[in-house]
C-alpha cells in the first residue's frame, strides 16, 4: 500500500543531507532524481562534504549544493567545540529557508544540523545512530539489515511521495565522455577494450593482494587481448598501482590513479566495458553508470555494500568468519583474499566482456 506523503513539495525547498562517503552519495542520487520526477518545480539542496561537492553539483536534479568540511565538526562533540564555526555554518544553513529537510545520514552531526535549519519538517531513519533521531519531526521504519543502502534511501524517500527510482546515474554528458577519451588517448591508451580497474580500498582488509590483480590482467592479455587495462582511484592508490605493473608480464597497464577529478573518473567508467574493482567508491560510480562491474569481496556483506542491481558479479574467497565487517583482519591472515584464485576473477571477467562484445554486435 502506497505511503500518504508527509505534505505537497511542489515549489518548496529541500535540503538532502548526505556528506560522505563516496560511495554512500552515489547510492543517494536515485532519490535525488526520484524525488525531481515526482516534484519537478522542488528546489533540491545537497549538502555534501567538500571534495564531493564537484562529483554532485553538475547533476541535473540538484539545484545546489552546499559544501561541508568535515574536518571543521569532526566527532560527536565536534559540532558543540567549534560554536563560532557552528554559529556561521548554522547562518548558512538558515539562509536556505528550507520548508523539509531529508538526513540520510543519521548521525548526531547530520540531525543537530537539520534541526539547525529551523525546517518544519525533518525526516530520518528512527534507527539513525548517535542519537540523531532526537532532531526529527518524522521518523522512519526502513528495513533491517543486511539490506543495501540504496534500499534504506528509498524507504525514506517514500516517506516524502518519492516515486520509484527509475534514475540513478549521475548525469555525465557526451563533452565529458570525449574528455574521458581523450584523456586515454595523451596516457597512451591505443583501443581496443576499456577495462577499468580499482585495486585498492580504504580498509586493507577489502584489498585484493597486487601479484594477484597483475595475474587476473595477465589472463586478460593473453586469453582476450586486453593489453592495456586501466588503473584508476586517488593518489592513495598510486602504490597498489606501481606494483601493478611491475608484476604484470603479459598486461601493460595504464595507471591513472590521482590523475582523475571526480567527474573525469566517472565519464571513463561510463565508457568502459567492464569495471574489475575491490569494495570501493568508484564501484558504485561504475554501477550507477550500468558498466559491467565485477567486484572482488572479502570481509564485506555484498548484500548491503555491493554494486547494486550486479549483484551476481560478486566474486568473493572462502572463510569461516565471512562477513566479518572489520577493518583489519580478525587473526585469519587475510584468509577471504589471499586464497581467492586470480583464475576465478579472471574467468568471470572473461564472461562479462563476451556478453558486452555480443551486445555490441546484436
Amino acid at each position: 500500500m502506497a505511503i500518504e506523503p508527509i505534505a505537497d513539495l511542489a515549489g518548496k525547498r529541500l535540503l538532502l543531507i548526505k556528506p560522505s562517503s563516496l560511495g554512500d552519495v552515489v547510492h543517494a542520487v536515485p532519490t535525488a532524481w526520484a524525488l525531481k520526477s515526482r516534484w519537478p518545480t522542488l528546489h533540491l539542496s545537497w549538502l555534501v562534504n567538500r571534495g564531493l561537492d564537484s562529483l554532485i553539483a553538475p547533476i541535473d536534479c540538484v539545484d545546489d549544493v552546499i559544501p561541508f568540511d568535515r574536518s571543521r565538526f569532526r566527532g560527536l562533540v565536534g559540532p558543540l567545540a567549534q560554536r563560532g564555526e557552528l554559529r556561521s555554518f548554522t547562518r548558512t544553513l538558515r539562509e536556505g529557508k528550507f520548508d523539509v529537510v531529508l538526513d540520510m545520514q543519521g548521525l548526531f552531526r547530520s540531525g543537530l544540523f537539520s534541526w539547525l535549519t529551523r525546517a518544519p519538517i525533518r525526516v530520518g531513519d528512527r534507527d539513525a545512530r548517535e542519537g540523531s533521531w532526537l532532531f526529527y519531526t518524522n521518523r522512519v521504519t526502513t528495513p533491517g539489515q543486511p539490506i543495501h543502502a540504496r534500499v534504506r534511501y528509498a524507504a525514506l524517500a517514500e516517506t516524502l511521495g518519492a516515486g520509484e527510482q527509475t534514475r540513478e546515474d549521475l548525469d555525465v554528458r557526451d563533452t565529458e565522455r570525449a574528455s574521458a577519451r581523450s584523456l586515454l588517448s595523451e596516457a597512451g591508451h591505443e583501443g581496443g577494450a576499456l577495462v577499468a580497474v580499482c585495486p585498492g580500498a580504504r580498509w586493507e582488509t577489502k584489498v585484493y593482494p597486487a601479484a594477484s590483480f597483475a595475474a587476473v590482467l595477465d589472463e586478460l592479455a593473453e586469453r582476450a587481448g586486453v593489453l592495456q587495462p586501466v588503473l584508476v582511484g586517488g593518489d592513495d592508490l598510486a602504490q597498489i598501482c606501481q606494483e601493478i605493473c611491475a608484476a604484470c608480464k603479459t598486461a601493460k597497464p595504464i595507471s591513472l590513479a590521482g590523475k582523475t577529478s571526480l567527474r573525469e573518473l566517472a565519464a571513463l567508467l561510463d565508457i568502459a566495458d567492464l569495471m574489475l574493482t575491490c569494495d570501493s567508491g568508484p564501484m558504485h560510480i561504475a554501477a550507477a553508470q550500468g558498466t559491467p562491474t565485477l567486484a572482488v569481496f572479502g570481509p564485506t556483506d555484498p548484500r548491503r555494500t555491493g554494486p547494486f542491481g550486479q549483484l551476481e558479479h560478486v566474486v568473493h574467497g572462502e572463510c569461516e568468519l565471512m562477513p566479518c565487517l572489520k577493518r583489519r583482519c580478525p587473526g585469519m591472515g587475510l584468509k577471504c583474499m589471499r586464497d581467492l584464485s586470480h583464475l576465478t576473477i579472471a574467468e568471470k571477467a572473461l564472461a562479462l566482456l563476451q556478453q558486452t562484445a555480443d551486445k555490441e554486435t546484436q
